[in-house]
């Protein structure tokens, strides 16, 4: 028997030419379970470059892929590397007395804005402020907008309720902030803690890092389950107040 290398068509012996394609018909197809085996474990994530490159030469050699792009600069694209996962990120730590302040502000303005347009509302609808318009489209216009600014009102009256607990936690949360400051200076002292890291001859830079590093742990180890962000601003505020070079 006789095949055809690119139809893949079968003959009867004593024919040495492909009907349809005109190949030259070969005595037996060449197994192609490597090119196969290359391609499945390149469609799966259980592939490295060896396969890549098996692959790659196996196409080449079967008439698939140009042979000048056969090198290793060409596939070099072909690397799968390990997923990195994205750094975490802690946000600039607002403290309570901050939002108390920021929601006191935002209730002021809805209130007076709903205030405002409901007493404009109320104008129009009774006649003082005239508008050229029918009467249905003024109930309309009244409803919708009367609705708009008793949401603001209703929006301004919960600010101001948060912003009344919140400043409730903001004294217990400045007295934690006092207490933690007042243990730092005293227990945290630039000579130990540059000796304890070994930082005599390092640069300033260096240093900063290391010593935030260090101050974490011990104010963690003394005060526990504090928030990460919290902890990052009060060493920011503290941090001047143990290391010279700080102020600078």
């Amino acid at each position: 028997m006789a095949w055809c290398p690119k139809c893949k068509c079968e003959y009867i012996a004593g024919i040495t030419v492909c009907a349809d394609c005109g190949c030259e018909l070969v005595d037996e197809l060449v197994e192609e379970t490597n090119v196969q085996g290359g391609m499945e474990a390149f469609l799966t994530e259980d592939v490295s470059e060896e396969m890549i490159m098996a692959a790659a030469q196996a196409m080449v050699e079967n008439g698939d892929i140009p042979e000048e792009l056969m090198n290793a600069d060409e596939l070099e694209g072909f690397a799968f590397d390990e997923e990195e996962s994205a750094p975490s990120y802690q946000g600039v730590y607002m403290n309570n007395e901050e939002r108390a302040e920021e929601n006191r502000t935002s209730a002021y303005t809805l209130l007076a804005v709903g205030g405002l347009g409901l007493i404009v509302i109320i104008l129009f609808f009774v006649g003082v402020i005239d508008i050229n318009m029918s009467v249905t489209n003024k109930y309309i216009v009244t409803g919708v907008m009367g609705v708009l600014f008793i949401l603001f009102i209703i929006m301004g009256i919960v600010s101001l309720r948060n912003s009344k607990i919140l400043k409730r936690k903001a004294y217990k949360e400045n007295n934690l902030t006092t207490e933690i400051k007042k243990w730092c200076v005293e227990n945290l002292h630039e000579e130990s803690i540059d000796a304890a890291l070994e930082l005599s001859e390092e640069p300033l830079e260096l240093k900063y890092f290391q010593r935030i590093d260090y101050m974490k742990k011990a104010i963690s180890k003394q005060f526990m389950n504090l928030d990460e962000a919290y902890l990052d601003r009060l060493i920011e505020e503290v941090y001047p107040e143990i290391f010279e070079d700080g102020e600078e």
